[in-house]
């Protein structure tokens, strides 16, 4: 029986709820400790809702 790897769920989309997982494109705000996915990346034109910094790449 071979062992089937889980995916690491770091977290959920602070803006949709979409899971984010380790192995996805992703976006993290450092300052307000959230991630958001790559379509909501694009909805908020690259900033953090809350803070309004940059987003950085996972």
């Amino acid at each position: 029986m071979a062992y089937v790897p889980k995916r690491l769920l770091l977290g959920r989309c602070r803006r949709c709820g979409k899971p984010v997982y380790k192995s996805d494109e992703a976006y993290y705000c450092p300052r307000c400790n959230i991630y958001i996915c790559p379509i909501c990346y694009a909805k908020v034109r690259g900033r953090c809702p809350i803070c309004l910094s940059d987003l950085k790449t996972l």
